[in-house]
């Protein structure tokens, strides 16, 4: 993991994407909703490194509104397991990444508050569930749940809004297999809407 707090160095970033085998896009391929877990622990430095990739995510105007809980407490888990409907896994943590619409509103209005805090959730998720292939973890996305309930179990204030809840955890080795992506869902068109782009 890059150490965050390093000056930035543009030579590095160079060096960096010339001589290393970036494998974004196998990642990308492998990621996959995962809903059977093991029940081993993960380490508290792999969780750091899963919050590190959910801020490496962009936000509107650079507006700092973004947060993320990390959950590994078991109490905790099963408690927001019970609240949330589509929390139907073993998974023995929990990401949750959640806006302060206070400095949503403050830095870009309603547009940053209503909208692009909801959409920048979404890349952090995704650099979660991508950063967690690395580490043999799996995750699931989960929107599925009570927001007054995961609120009050997790102390989170009244002027903060969760956004979306990754279930995370190592993948079980008999697990079912994935579900396949339902047809008609992968359409792309080029240059105008309708011209299909096979």
């Amino acid at each position: 993991m890059p150490d965050v707090k390093r000056p930035f160095d543009i030579t590095l970033l160079s060096m960096f994407f010339q001589h290393q085998d970036m494998n974004v896009l196998d990642a990308i391929k492998k990621r996959v909703a995962v809903r059977h877990y093991e029940s081993k622990p993960i380490p508290e430095a792999d969780l750091k490194t899963l919050a590190w990739a959910a801020h490496k995510a962009p936000t509107g105007g650079n507006t700092p509104y973004r947060r993320v809980l990390i959950v590994n407490d078991k109490e905790t888990v099963e408690m927001i397991r019970k609240v949330s409907p589509g929390f139907l896994s073993n998974a023995p943590a929990v990401v949750l990444i959640y806006t302060d619409l206070d400095v949503a509103y403050k830095g870009l209005g309603k547009l940053g508050r209503d909208t692009l805090s909801m959409i920048d959730a979404g890349a952090a998720a995704e650099n979660v569930a991508l950063a967690a292939l690395e580490l043999g973890l799996g995750t699931c996305f989960t929107k599925s749940y009570s927001e007054v309930g995961v609120k009050e179990i997790l102390g989170i204030p009244e002027n903060y809004r969760t956004e979306i809840m990754l279930q995370v955890g190592y993948p079980a080795k008999n697990a079912p297999p994935p579900l396949k992506a339902k047809p008609g869902g992968r359409i792309t068109y080029l240059n105008y809407h309708g011209n299909r782009w096979e």
